[in-house]
């Protein structure tokens, strides 16, 4: 296992090293000039120059991206132009908020999609599976925007059950959280649904019934354990592109995490904040299907990392 786990992360180092070569082309592709930008359409060109070469901008681009990566080694990922904070401990600061937010929507995500799915599963073709089949359609169709404005005019403008944005006590995670999750609970129900209909047919799910176990236990027991690799890929993606969904829900909902961070600087072309905040979500990104291929082994002990 041990020796399996170094070698994945001896595969990442590569992968990291694209994704850095691909933001920076992408972040030096967008048209426009970060110190116009900055500076506004009325900075003399002398005020341009200046600051593209406090800025570094005036080097060529490979020297630009070498000097990057050099410093990302070293744990310099530069410092913003818009305030001069430093990117990573501004990301470090801010990554506590956004986690908290990651870990209550997969609660909302997988405590909705794994026993919806497993309900469906069981009661196949019931009027129980066409309408949670029918929610998981329109949970897959809603857009995380949309979905997060609804819930703010009903629950916080309407009924002002919850606070509409901002931060500081669990009912400030509710709105975001639900936003977040609910649309990942739809996939991982339709997933959990197609892989216990698949393993409620085999042979030794219809052995236990055969030894007089009762239905829980042959469902929760052997069907939904042996269920679960599919399942567990699926929500280990879904954390992943939950990652980038935060730039949307923290933006909605005022949350101050790197996500509406992120989204802040790109407007106002903050280079150094925007490829550093690209890197950090590629490297949870590897780092999170790392730890989805360790969970196999653990809930299918057929599986061997030899």
């Amino acid at each position: 296992m041990l020796s399996y786990i170094l070698r994945r992360m001896l595969q990442i180092v590569p992968v990291v090293w694209g994704v850095t070569l691909i933001v920076f082309l992408l972040v030096h592709a967008t048209p426009g000039d970060p110190a116009l930008i900055f500076l506004g359409p009325d900075a003399t060109t002398d005020q341009i120059e200046h600051l593209r070469e406090s800025m570094g901008l005036d080097r060529p681009l490979y020297v630009q991206y070498f000097s990057w990566v050099g410093g990302l080694l070293v744990g310099d990922w530069g410092r913003s132009v818009i305030d001069d904070r430093d990117v990573l401990g501004t990301l470090l600061h801010l990554f506590p908020n956004t986690f908290e937010l990651l870990v209550v929507s997969m609660v909302v995500t997988v405590g909705i999609g794994i026993p919806i799915g497993v309900i469906t599963a069981v009661k196949r073709d019931s009027l129980v599976d066409q309408v949670g089949r029918a929610g998981a359609l329109i949970g897959l169709c809603m857009p995380n925007f949309w979905f997060g404005l609804m819930l703010m005019l009903l629950l916080a403008h309407r009924y002002t059950l919850l606070p509409v944005s901002g931060r500081g006590t669990f009912a400030h995670l509710v709105l975001p959280a639900i936003t977040l999750g609910l649309p990942g609970a739809a996939t991982v129900m339709r997933m959990c649904r197609s892989s216990m209909l698949d393993v409620i047919g085999q042979d030794y799910v219809r052995t236990a019934r055969a030894k007089g176990l009762n239905e829980r236990a042959v469902i929760y027991k052997h069907a939904l354990k042996n269920a679960m690799i599919p399942v567990i890929t699926i929500i280990g993606l879904q954390l992943g592109f939950r990652l980038g969904g935060t730039v949307i829900v923290e933006t909605v909902f005022a949350y101050p995490g790197i996500g509406r961070f992120a989204y802040q600087r790109l407007l106002a072309r903050d280079v150094p904040v925007i490829m550093g905040n690209l890197l950090l979500f590629a490297g949870l990104f590897c780092l999170v299907n790392l730890i989805v291929d360790v969970m196999y082994g653990f809930i299918d002990p057929r599986i061997r990392y030899d």
